[in-house]
């Protein structure tokens, strides 16, 4: 199997993300929940990708939050112009 740049590139970021702050934590009930690190979620790198069969293509890494119209110029400017021919989108 060989490995594209761009899949070695994914793979820095996602280990990056394991970075990321937690958001929940546990303690015995009724006992304060203290941790080690700032919960503030700082530098969070978020990725959209498309598989087809087993291949990752058409990656966009985004430093904001992904809401509709950040997705929606993903899939006109990243997904659409490397789409192979004869595909469809399909929303599972």
């Amino acid at each position: 199997m060989t490995v594209t740049s761009e899949e070695r590139h994914l793979h820095k970021i996602l280990n990056r993300l394991h970075d990321t702050p937690r958001t929940h934590g546990y303690s015995p009930k009724g006992q304060r929940c203290f941790g080690l690190k700032n919960g503030g979620a700082k530098g969070r790198t978020n990725v959209i990708g498309a598989l087809l069969g087993t291949t990752l293509f058409a990656i966009g890494l985004f430093d904001i939050n992904i809401n509709s119209d950040v997705f929606y110029s993903w899939v006109t400017q990243v997904l659409i112009p490397v789409l192979p021919k004869n595909r469809a989108l399909l929303n599972k």
